[in-house]
């Protein structure tokens, strides 16, 4: 009996420590940019540890300028709402920065209004 245990708890750690390196990808999923003069708008953002949600305005496909950000926390964040500096004038960026710098997600929004 003490042989099933040691097998099960053994099962159980490998796991736990496959499903926390797979958790699943960061991503961003936008709102609605209808009216976003002094707020960009997200419906969800995905991290898998706190990061930094950004907010650029893009020309030429480059980013130009950045516009805005805000802390996110590990896990999901639905309803996201991101200050401005200035309005966008045309396309905008949402970058997912890690505690590293490093991006770690992104999706552009093209036709702002």
């Amino acid at each position: 009996m003490t042989n099933s245990f040691k097998t099960l708890a053994a099962a159980a750690i490998v796991a736990v420590a496959g499903s926390a390196a797979f958790a699943g990808p960061n991503y961003i999923i936008p709102g609605n940019q209808a009216s976003s003069k002094t707020t960009a708008n997200v419906e969800l953002v995905r991290a898998d540890a706190p990061a930094t949600l950004e907010v650029y305005s893009v020309h030429g496909g480059e980013r130009v300028a950045l516009l805005g950000s805000t802390d996110v926390k590990a896990g999901a964040n639905t309803d996201v709402k991101v200050s401005l500096s200035t309005a966008p004038r045309s396309n905008i960026e949402f970058v997912l920065v890690g505690a590293n710098g490093a991006d770690l997600a992104e999706t552009n929004v093209n036709n702002i209004q």
